[in-house]
């Protein structure tokens, strides 16, 4: 183990802080949808371009996390922007449906090399220096930092927007290049990557129908499938909430476009303040107890604004609250179950039932938003809770089987 102060990160996992904080820089988050709007899409085009988003990640993803193991983690996460670069400077020239289209493939494409591989890295790193109980400690605080990356970008940009509509999105590729040049700096000294396996291992790397093998495996571990499944439901409305910040603010609550950057920068600040405190809340609550509880908390909150639509607001702060907490939980117990071979192929097949989710429930959003945009949280908000409670009363009959407490449904052995 390398000697240095507990009080202090190791190099390699500042590096990583490094990378999430460039990564993280989106300018454009504050003005994508009117930027969309303004090159004549509609709210309904925008969901299916968000749901066919999803839909492409779930294609890549288990292809480059395949990749990322045999290649070496950050060797993927350095493609995966340069792709990802691609597909921002392809937005930026799109005025059609198909462009828009075409760009996003490059951006979901790119987005998969950091979904399981950022992950996967990070764990390797934290178990090389015997520290990964502090999975979501430590994924907490980097999601914190790039959240406070995000809050400054979402200023920049709405100011940015303002002089020139293209100019965010000039600034998003920008930070992707510098995020690769923080990977390529990067020292390697005790950095464990799954391209290299210990000095003394000479064994070959397992084949793609191993890798496949022993994700299956694992995801087929006695209660790791539905866990996986139900927090990916949660997740997924959470996303396809917040895709509508920007409508909802400045059409049912008359939010002036240019207070958008600080509506998100507001909203980012309280995510990385959650995010921070993630692996706390992990260590006090119970990953169990979290997810038996947050996702009744958002349904209630999201039907209540069929009631009150002034409540919109205060909602996304708690559902970006409740997805940067929830995230790094649901990693952890994926991570704990798994080989350190097949790590980052797991995490992207746990992203790919995340993105089965996601993709219909986009769509779902941009129709409803289309033609009652008041009526969509209460949607989604109806239908996370008949899931909640199904899923809660299915985890106590488990329970109650093998003599566990009912708030530990999804333990697995």
């Amino acid at each position: 183990m390398r000697n240095r102060r507990p009080s202090l990160p190791s190099k390699p996992v500042v590096a990583y802080y490094c990378y999430v904080a460039s990564r993280s820089a989106a300018f454009t988050v504050p003005i994508y949808v009117l930027f969309f709007q303004s090159r004549g899409l509609s709210l309904a085009q925008f969901g299916l371009l968000e749901a066919g988003y999803t839909l492409a990640v779930l294609g890549f993803e288990f292809p480059t996390g395949y990749v990322a193991d045999r290649i070496g983690r950050r060797n993927a996460l350095a493609a995966g922007n340069l792709v990802a670069a691609a597909g921002v400077l392809g937005y930026a020239v799109a005025h059609s449906f198909a462009a828009f289209a075409a760009a996003m493939l490059l951006r979901a494409a790119g987005a998969t090399f950091d979904s399981g591989a950022a992950q996967a890295w990070l764990y390797e790193l934290l178990d090389d220096d015997d520290e990964a109980d502090q999975f979501a400690a430590v994924s907490g605080r980097a999601n914190a930092v790039g959240l406070l990356a995000t809050s400054g970008a979402a200023l920049a940009g709405s100011w940015a927007y303002a002089r020139w509509a293209v100019l965010p999105w000039l600034l998003d590729a920008a930070a992707l290049v510098v995020g690769v040049a923080v990977l390529l700096v990067a020292s390697s000294d005790g950095d464990v990557d799954g391209a290299t396996a210990d000095a003394g291992d000479t064994a070959a790397p397992p084949s793609p129908a191993e890798t496949l093998a022993v994700t299956r495996e694992t995801l087929l571990r006695p209660g790791l499938g539905s866990f996986v499944a139900f927090t990916s439901l949660l997740l997924g409305v959470t996303v396809s909430a917040n895709l509508f910040v920007q409508p909802v603010s400045t059409d049912l609550l008359d939010v002036p476009a240019r207070r958008l950057g600080v509506i998100y920068a507001g909203l980012t600040l309280v995510a990385a303040g959650a995010s921070a405190v993630s692996g706390r809340v992990g260590a006090a609550v119970g990953i169990d107890r979290w997810f038996a509880v947050a996702p009744v908390v958002v349904a209630a909150g999201m039907v209540a604004t069929l009631f009150a639509p002034v409540l919109a607001l205060p909602l996304f702060f708690l559902l970006r609250a409740v997805a940067v907490v929830s995230r790094p939980l649901a990693n952890q117990r994926v991570n704990d179950l798994t080989e350190s071979t097949a790590r980052a192929s797991v995490l992207s097949a746990t992203s790919m039932a995340s993105s089965l989710v996601t993709a219909p429930l986009k769509v779902l959003a941009g129709s409803v938003a289309a033609v009652a945009l008041p009526r969509l949280f209460g949607a989604l908000g109806a239908a996370l809770a008949l899931a909640s409670l199904t899923y809660l009363a299915r985890g106590r009959l488990a329970a109650l089987a093998s003599g566990r407490s009912w708030l530990q449904p999804w333990r697995t052995e």
